[in-house]
């Protein structure tokens, strides 16, 4: 009998496993928004915060995955510019958003500025080996100006991984952008690439922090401040997927 109670238990745990390798993961948007004393922000002068992001159900470890990655990059997002906030949960960020933002208004009256925080996140591209999302923000908590970003996340499907420029790329890919981009930037192949004003560091040239996937493109994205002044703008390059197939880890015309 116990013999085969183990039986049992071990055929309905693989039942179980072939199961959930069958579902597929769909998604839903969510949204979250605060304002300051309820005000409106289509009225203006209103602080508030707006959230609006994919969430992923289905196949429940790897969603809960990626789920938990999507709600922390947007803490990071929102929280990065205060240092001394470090929120735990999505709920804990929003409050605490608005919470600072009043606590500076009665800190100095004077300078009553709206604060904003905005994220849009979308997924741009799905297919069964990456799930490519991207985040478009803008965050002002006074000073003279805002700052607005777009940061990209490549997730595996089957395992919720964030994907790694390195699980993506083949060593010769960087050597493949920068030519490009002196190339487009006007910086000459056997200059230093700061020569014209960048602020690589360390005078090496680098890959973007942000690349994600759009309808069978690649685009790379330097935000403000990363690679140059911020008066230089956000800098994006895209390129067709055919083009840089042979720096691609994975092949993307397979489909299982």
């Amino acid at each position: 009998m116990k013999k085969f109670l183990l039986v049992l238990l071990a055929s309905l745990m693989l039942y179980a496993c072939e199961e959930e390798k069958k579902e597929t993961l769909t998604f839903t948007n969510y949204n979250i928004e605060k304002a300051y004393e309820k005000c409106n922000p289509e009225k203006g002068n209103c602080t508030f915060i707006n959230l609006n992001y994919p969430v992923a159900k289905g196949k429940e470890a790897v969603a809960k995955k990626i789920n938990d990655s999507i709600e922390q990059h947007i803490i990071d997002i929102v929280s990065g510019f205060n240092p001394d906030h470090n929120p735990e949960t999505m709920e804990e960020m929003v409050n605490g958003f608005i919470a600072n933002y009043a606590s500076s208004r009665e800190d100095f009256p004077d300078t009553d500025i709206p604060w904003e925080a905005t994220v849009f996140a979308e997924i741009t591209w799905e297919h069964p080996k990456l799930l490519s999302i991207d985040f478009n923000s803008y965050t002002f908590t006074g000073g003279a100006h805002g700052y607005g970003s777009n940061t990209y996340m490549n997730f595996n499907p089957e395992t919720g991984s964030v994907y790694t420029h390195d699980d993506l790329f083949t060593a010769a890919f960087k050597d493949f952008v920068e030519k490009d981009f002196r190339h487009k930037e006007d910086i000459p192949q056997d200059a230093n690439i700061n020569s014209t004003g960048m602020f690589f560091e360390n005078d090496e040239f680098h890959l973007p922090a942000n690349i994600g996937f759009r309808e069978d493109k690649l685009i790379l994205t330097y935000n403000p401040y990363e690679i140059a002044a911020y008066v230089e703008g956000q800098k994006t390059y895209e390129y067709d997927l055919d083009e840089v197939s042979e720096y691609l880890k994975i092949d993307f015309s397979e489909t299982e």
